[in-house]
């Protein structure tokens, strides 16, 4: 488990309106589908959401607003890119 933080656009507005913000969140390394020879189920590496802030101070609603897209982001496309933060700090 190690905990990250890694820059994603949250896609409010025209591309070029985007919110720069940083997610925080921690990782749960997976393990391989084989343990010890003996023939176990793959259990991919996870990510859990924690935070997410930006530059600009918002309003209750609005942080709520980012919350809610960074943990639905973690969980969906942002997952690919999460795993890949991960793994270019770990070769670092």
């Amino acid at each position: 488990m190690s905990k990250h933080t890694m820059t994603a656009y949250a896609p409010w507005g025209l591309q070029p309106d985007a919110i720069e913000c940083q997610i925080t969140f921690t990782y749960y390394r997976g393990c391989d589908a084989v343990m010890y020879g003996n023939p176990q189920p793959a259990d991919p590496a996870s990510v859990d959401f924690h935070a997410v802030t930006c530059k600009h101070p918002l309003d209750a609603e609005m942080q709520a607003m980012l919350d809610e897209w960074a943990g639905e982001y973690l969980a969906g496309e942002g997952y690919a890119d999460a795993i890949a933060h991960v793994r270019d700090r770990e070769d670092a």
